[in-house]
């Protein structure tokens, strides 16, 4: 019977699939030391554990090399990853997703892969992070009633800025009913639309005390929380999953109330400065008004309509002058010209004549006048017009100048 061949593709393809079903092989620590250590451009950091019986090549890909410490060839390192089967060389190797220094212990290795998970899911981010309220009404507190840290943040925040309303949503800070404790707290005070921010503290301890704050679901309910956290666990040393996930860390309880609220002292030193920021402002802004109208003031002056409407008020001034003056002359010689009519009139005037005891005669029916002495016959009735009245009679004679006179009958 002619035996099975297999192409070498097919096979390496079927122990892939092999390897990769395995669940120790697909989660697995390996220990080793770091050689062949190579850096590719695209990111990807290739390596080999070596041990005393045995070699395992490893790749850790760029989106979670990004995330691994530094490590150096002949470094002692546990490597996380899934052995699967390089096809295209036939290979065994590992793909790492976290690499730590030996020795740390399967604690700390699982701490640090969780550390990795949530990291790669967006809660550590920086840009996530928001700003504390600058003087906040309201601060929920989330630590024991029973330590010394309750005290703490009482006399710190009653001292530093005592308008602010404190309260106390009460946990357990250690083991292991804790975690769910601490979630139940954050979530009671969210429930209070008058808070808005909250202090998770805890004193100082051991690592293994410190525990519940590197609690995956407290460390979730920090990243939900609505409202700002500010975490201060432990001393200044202790760094736990919850500080990273807080929109702020602080080194201790105390320091955690510092920072949530300003000190009345800082306030009044604020309002004081501002105070002579806007006297500052507000000389400087009356003086810069007052120089503007200085200089507008000037410059109206040169711009006066009055200055500019003197020379043709002047020159109006002396025409209308000149106008009366030549009214006036004008006006005395109509004066004198009609004085003159009047008093040539005057003189015409036949009644000046009769006053002066001459008569005007006249036919009387005809009213015809009579002036000259050839026109008068003898016995002709006559009107003579005299200043103060007439006569009426007839002519008896009509005498010619330088002649004997017409005798008439009457």
């Amino acid at each position: 019977m002619r035996p099975q061949v297999v192409p070498v593709g097919l096979l390496t393809s079927y122990l892939r699939e092999v390897l990769e079903r395995d669940e120790l092989l697909a989660d697995v620590w390996v220990e080793g030391e770091v050689s062949n250590l190579f850096r590719a451009q695209s990111g990807h950091v290739y390596f080999t554990l070596r041990g005393d019986e045995g070699q395992l090549k490893c790749a850790l890909f760029r989106t979670q090399a990004v995330r691994q410490q530094g490590f150096r060839p002949g470094d002692q390192v546990a490597a996380h990853g899934r052995v699967t089967i390089y096809e295209r060389e036939g290979t065994l190797q590992l793909y790492v997703d976290v690499v730590q220094p030996a020795g740390l212990g399967v604690a700390a290795l699982q701490l640090e892969r969780l550390r990795q998970k949530l990291a790669a899911e967006g809660l550590f981010d920086e840009g996530r992070k928001r700003p504390l309220p600058v003087a906040p009404r309201t601060i929920g507190v989330v630590t024991s009633p029973d330590g010394a840290v309750w005290h703490d943040i009482q006399n710190v925040l009653r001292r530093r800025y005592p308008f602010v309303e404190l309260l106390l949503s009460p946990t357990l800070v250690q083991g292991d009913r804790a975690p769910v404790s601490i979630v139940a707290a954050i979530e009671a005070l969210q429930l209070l639309t008058r808070v808005e921010v909250i202090i998770l503290a805890r004193g100082g301890g051991a690592a293994e005390d410190l525990a519940a704050f590197n609690d995956e679901a407290v460390v979730r309910a920090v990243f939900a929380c609505r409202v700002p956290v500010v975490t201060g666990v432990g001393h200044e040393i202790d760094r736990t999953l919850v500080d990273d996930a807080a929109d702020l860390r602080a080194p201790t309880p105390s320091a955690a109330a510092e920072l949530c609220v300003p000190s009345i002292l800082e306030i009044d030193a604020r309002i004081g400065e501002a105070r002579e920021r806007l006297e500052r402002g507000a000389s400087l802004a009356v003086g810069g008004q007052r120089l503007r109208l200085d200089h507008l003031r000037t410059h109206l002056g040169r711009l006066d309509p009055g200055r500019s409407i003197a020379p043709r008020r002047a020159l109006v001034q002396g025409l209308s002058e000149r106008n009366a003056r030549r009214q006036k002359t004008t006006l005395e010689a109509a004066r004198a010209g009609l004085a003159l009519q009047t008093g040539l009139l005057r003189a015409l005037d036949p009644g000046a004549v009769l006053g002066r005891g001459y008569a005007a005669l006249s036919h009387p029916v005809t009213g015809a006048p009579l002036s000259r002495v050839v026109e008068a016959t003898p016995g002709q009735a006559l009107r003579a017009d005299l200043a103060d009245g007439a006569l009426l009679g007839r002519i008896e004679t009509v005498a010619l100048a330088a002649s004997a006179p017409v005798e008439a009958t009457a």
